[in-house]
């Protein structure tokens, strides 16, 4: 059986529960760059934005629970004529303690009526919210005690002459009856209340809410559609509700209920509560509430849906590996199989074709009021097709509508931008600069969506730049002096930290970090965007661009110190790291992991104390290495280079030298490596050339074991390379062996030469005392 790449897993593992644990984590986050919130959309839809979370459960958003309670207070502290304060009146409404204070209260400003509603309603409450849980049955109900309190509210609620204590008596019999199982007599009291309470408010919608989950409860399955459709059309502190009461129906339920409307409007309610369900394709029912009223409420944001239901596969690379979308697109190694990703995209661009077909349909109706969004959508799905050109009429007809959705102005907003980035008649850098600006704020996954996919056009035009021998779209950037192609590349490199989070933050799944992008540069790159900083001539351009970037001076200098070091170029680093604020150096990560002395390294003579100064620590290097490029024969200079290359390397106390962070796992769980900072193949050489300049015998033996550390290391690197994808018993001993007796073997001349050379010095015996290793070598 072959076993699942596990290094891949791992680094999956350790980016979304360590590395993004703290930070802006996301499950709905998947790649779009169209906002939902540019739609038209009422109180308490927000949860039907097109997102994964199909049980609603985004708490930022406004839903009908919050807006229930919100309102119902509101109405209360009214209804005192503000006598009471919302604190008192949430906590005697919501704490089934704090009842008697509330009602005492009510009394005391002449509500005798509402103290006894107040009293009954909690009573109420004790007995019909006791309900099963996963771990334990419900509570038995009390059912004379609530056929007692059905009767006191029938005779207080046909005392009442106030609709609105009327109205919630016949809410809380609903509820009695609803307990009880008595569906008949909760038809009756709805007929009965639904006829006596003339001025009504949302107590009477969720009155309707109770008779619509018990036609339900009976089997009038498409009666109840039509009731939740029409809940959740006028209803917002019911939305929610209603569609979750439909959430496991059948689509012919939903025609079973069309049936049954008397007219367009309960249609139209029909349409839209089945637009909204997860797994509903809206087209075709876009078409049908279109034909009935172009200016229905729910039209914008049902079209949002399926712009962003469509994303998801449009943008298939950028939403593969994503918590929110198991998209088919990566092959066995779990990278992104772009053949698969290519389909995908494809067959979203014959949907949004036809969206754009209805789009284009619907702006031509006579009888569309608004039509901004209708503009900007097709902008977008324009510009998805390719069509950029098109994309400009449309987007100053929507700004001409007077827009005042501030989410729909920033959709235009970012689609004259990309409209800019995609055409070639432009050549205003600083204007774009300026633009892309404006979207620097991120706060929520689609802000970083949209900056990293502006950012990446920006370094694609960058890069595309070749000459600067005629005016082009870019010649804002060159300024009064050529540039090679080089300066270009250090243009869309800062180009792409625009969009990188800094230090100690975190970023989106489809984000990088300022961190991340300095690592993955080589050294020269990284050197030409230092001189492009401090370039005296810069300009105001240039400099816009810098500040935009939000790059950090220090880490830029850090990771080129970097870069040279895992190359050797140790005096180049120095220079690097110098010009860093000290604090990198005496503070921080140096304090807690920094030591001249490597692990398992057996120092046997004291350290020189200045080694514990980090930046004195690599001026020793440095002198060594100009030490030995003078003096061949210097076998103690050798020595120290190499000792100080090994400490620098991944298995080494220096190690913040070359990179910034560490992990054990990095050779086992990530990508196979050849390179230096972890094969020690320079620190090896060195120990070599010190060998070969004939050192005395102690200093020898410590040659002999440093260099030998450095094989034990290339072997850990070789066996873990080659060991088989494979959880077979068979197969890994037959490899543990085979590299045991037939690789190992090559992994030893260092040890080989302290036994048969240095074997009578006093290192030697301490190292037989402290390296187990070694004395099994020397045992064979």
């Amino acid at each position: 059986m072959k076993r699942p790449n596990v290094k891949k897993l791992l680094s999956y593992f350790i980016l979304f529960s360590i590395a993004c644990g703290p930070g802006p984590l996301d499950f709905t986050e998947y790649f779009t760059i169209f906002y939902p919130e540019a739609a038209n959309n009422p109180d308490a839809t927000q949860p039907y934005f097109y997102t994964n979370d199909y049980l609603n459960q985004q708490y930022f958003m406004q839903n009908s629970a919050s807006l229930s309670d919100s309102l119902n207070l509101e109405t209360w502290y009214n209804y005192t004529d503000k006598k009471i304060d919302k604190t008192t009146i949430k906590k005697g409404l919501y704490e089934k303690t704090l009842g008697k204070e509330f009602a005492e209260q009510l009394r005391k400003i002449g509500k005798a009526e509402a103290a006894e509603y107040i009293l009954l309603a909690q009573e109420v409450d004790k007995e019909t919210e006791k309900f099963s849980t996963y771990w334990e049955p419900a509570e038995p109900v009390n059912e004379q005690l609530l056929a007692d309190l059905r009767d006191v509210a029938l005779i207080n609620a046909d005392k009442s002459k106030s609709d609105f204590i009327k109205e919630r008596y016949g809410f809380q019999l609903m509820k009695m009856d609803a307990k009880a199982n008595d569906w008949r007599s909760l038809f009756r009291d709805y007929e009965k209340f639904q006829k006596e309470v003339k001025t009504k408010t949302y107590i009477s919608e969720w009155s309707q809410s109770r008779h619509a989950g018990a036609l339900l409860y009976q089997g009038d399955t498409a009666k109840a559609v039509l009731e939740f459709a029409k809940i959740f059309e006028k209803s917002p502190t019911r939305r929610n509700q209603a569609d979750l009461s439909v959430r496991r129906l059948k689509r012919q339920h939903f025609s079973e209920a069309l049936a049954l409307c008397q007219n367009d409007e309960e249609k139209l309610m029909v349409y839209a509560l089945q637009a909204i369900q997860p797994f509903q394709d809206g087209l075709e029912l876009l078409k049908h509430m279109t034909a009935l009223n172009p200016n229905h409420p729910m039209l914008e944001l049902v079209m949002a849906r399926e712009i962003n239901k469509n994303e998801v596969n449009f943008y298939a690379e950028k939403n593969a590996g994503l918590y929110s979308h198991n998209l088919d697109v990566l092959d066995e190694n779990y990278k992104v199989d772009s053949s698969k990703a290519q389909a995908l995209t494809n067959e979203s661009k014959t949907y949004f074709e036809s969206l754009l077909a209805f789009n284009q349909s619907l702006l031509k109706n006579q009888s569309l009021d608004k039509k901004a969004f209708w503009y900007t959508t097709a902008a977008y799905l324009h510009y998805i097709k390719g069509d950029y050109l098109a994309m400009e009429p449309l987007l100053e007809k929507a700004e001409d509508e007077g827009v005042k959705n501030m989410a729909l102005n920033r959709q235009i907003q970012l689609f004259k931008t990309l409209y800019f980035l995609e055409t070639k008649a432009v050549d205003e850098e600083e204007s774009l600069l300026e633009q892309i600006a404006a979207f620097k704020k991120v706060e929520s996954f689609r802000d970083n969506n949209v900056l990293v996919l502006l950012t990446d056009k920006l370094q694609e035009k960058y890069l595309s730049v070749k000459t600067v021998e005629s005016k082009s779209w870019l010649q804002s950037c060159f300024s009064k002096k050529i540039e090679s192609i080089d300066s270009q590349k250090v243009k869309a490199f800062l180009a792409e930290n625009i969009a990188a989070v800094k230090e100690d933050s975190y970023s989106y799944m489809n984000g990088t970090s300022e961190a991340r992008l300095l690592e993955t540069q080589d050294a020269k790159l990284l050197g030409a965007t230092i001189n492009f900083i401090k370039s005296e001539d810069l300009s105001s351009v240039d400099k816009q661009l810098i500040t935009l970037s939000g790059i950090n001076k220090n880490n830029l200098l850090m990771a080129y110190g970097r870069k040279l070091i895992r190359t050797q170029q140790y005096e180049k680093a120095l220079a690097a790291f110098k010009e860093c604020e000290e604090s990198h150096f005496t503070g921080g990560p140096f304090t807690h992991y920094f030591s001249p002395i490597p692990r398992q390294f057996i120092m046997g003579e004291e350290v020189d104390e200045g080694l514990l100064n980090p930046i004195y620590f690599l001026e020793n290097a440095v002198n060594n290495q100009k030490e030995v490029a003078k003096n061949p024969k210097n076998a103690r200079a050798w020595y120290e280079l190499g000792l100080a290359a090994y400490n620098m390397s991944y298995w080494g106390n220096g190690w913040l030298f070359s990179d910034r962070e560490w992990s054990a796992m990095e050779i086992q769980y990530g990508e196979p490596t050849s390179e230096d900072y972890f094969t020690n193949s320079y620190a090896k050489e060195c120990f070599e050339h010190a060998l070969a300049a004939n050192p005395e015998p102690e200093l020898g033996a410590k040659i002999c074991y440093l260099g030998a550390l450095c094989e034990k290391n290339q072997y850990f690197i070789a066996y873990t390379n080659g060991q088989p994808n494979t959880y077979k018993k068979e197969e890994l001993d037959y490899y543990r062996i085979k590299m045991e007796t037939s690789v190992k073997p090559t992994f030893q001349s260092f040890f080989k030469r302290l036994k048969n050379k240095y074997d009578e010095t006093a290192y030697e015996s301490q190292v037989i005392k402290e390296c187990m290793s070694y004395v099994g070598f020397k045992l064979q």
